[in-house]
């Protein structure tokens, strides 16, 4: 189940990379419009819920305190 949600984790971060590079494309036209807006919303989303899922799907060892 790990491996799953680290897999999942991954594939939404590197959609969000696509999407935020997707943003910068298109941002620079003077019709960009709604749809740039779109990318960039998007990237920041799964660039967001991709890193969750990566840091939930890793072993975090107990830390003692003597």
């Amino acid at each position: 189940m790990r491996k799953l949600t680290l897999l999942i984790g991954v594939i939404l971060l590197f959609s969000g990379v696509v999407a935020e590079a997707l943003y910068i494309t298109t941002a620079r036209v003077a019709d960009g419009g709604i749809v740039a807006n779109i990318y960039l919303t998007a990237g920041i989303l799964f660039i967001l819920m991709g890193f969750m899922l990566m840091l939930a799907s890793v072993k975090i060892p107990k830390l003692r305190v003597p």
